[in-house]
């Protein structure tokens, strides 16, 4: 087998391996397994998701994401700035706009600086009735019986390209996101999964942020997260139509105008690149 090309990105925290298809073919149906086994973290180069580059007709690429647990998602605010940036470096020097085609529609990056990049994230969902946290007993686990000020509240349910359940709490670390998101992830409500976003609000436009995404667990930031908190703060009057996200890998800067379209900024970063060369 010959060696496979790789390159790892990084935004805000958010971390990824990208494969060009463009300029090396890849396997066929092969995507799911090469994002389990080069995103592990001991035995393989290690990432929150895999990044493909494939030719689109409609854009000027087209983004494909997998998950770390191989299934695929359709939008990643974070990743499409590490995608943009590693089109910027290699094959798009030249230019400030990029359309990029995703699985929730095409969404454009423009590039502000060396390092920071603003995206448009599209129109937002969000669901007209809240969603009623399970109560303490219908989740399993020690704290449980600890965390009523969380369970048993209203929560918003909001589509960013990704799905997010968005619960405002008083302190989003002592939050216990590693225990009860994953059950919260795979409630019955939510037949294909929902990723789990807690907010503490500081002020309209500073919020500090934790999020458990569906099949990658708690990550350092989530850009779709980001954005869905944004929209669950105007809604719930608890934000203003513009906010710094502070998530423990970083800030984002998200804006919901009143086109009702949002934009996401934040940094991309190429970490390094290397050849895979285990078998497969």
């Amino acid at each position: 087998m010959s060696p496979l090309r790789f390159y790892k990105l990084q935004g805000t925290g958010n971390d990824f391996v990208l494969l060009d298809a463009v300029a090396h073919s890849l396997p066929p149906d092969s995507c799911a397994h090469l994002a389990q086994r080069l995103c592990h973290r001991q035995l393989g180069v290690g990432a929150d998701g895999l990044l493909i580059v494939e030719s689109s007709l409609c854009a000027d690429y087209r983004m494909r994401i997998y998950n770390a647990d191989g299934s695929e998602a359709t939008m990643c605010g974070n990743g499409i700035r590490c995608f943009a940036r590693y089109l910027w470096e290699y094959h798009r020097p030249a230019e400030n706009r990029l359309s990029i085609e995703t699985g929730a529609g095409i969404r454009q990056v423009d590039r502000l600086r060396a390092e920071w990049f603003l995206v448009e994230m599209g129109t937002p969902q969000i669901a007209p009735a809240p969603f009623l946290l399970p109560a303490p007993n219908e989740l399993v686990g020690k704290e449980r019986m600890s965390v009523g000020e969380g369970l048993g509240l209203k929560a918003s349910l909001v589509h960013t390209g990704a799905p997010h359940l968005v619960l405002f709490v008083d302190s989003a670390d002592a939050f216990p996101l590693e225990s009860l998101g994953p059950q919260l992830e795979r409630h019955p409500q939510f037949p294909d999964r929902v990723n789990v976003s807690v907010a503490q609000v500081e002020s309209p436009d500073w919020v500090r942020a934790r999020v458990w995404e569906r099949g990658a667990g708690a990550t350092l930031a989530c850009g779709t997260g980001a954005c869905a908190i944004l929209v669950a703060g105007v809604y719930t009057g608890r934000l203003a139509r513009a906010a710094y996200v502070q998530m423990p890998g970083g800030v984002l800067e998200v804006e919901w105008r009143t086109d009702h379209t949002l934009w996401l900024a934040g940094n991309a970063e190429l970490v390094f690149e290397g050849e895979w060369r285990t078998a497969l």
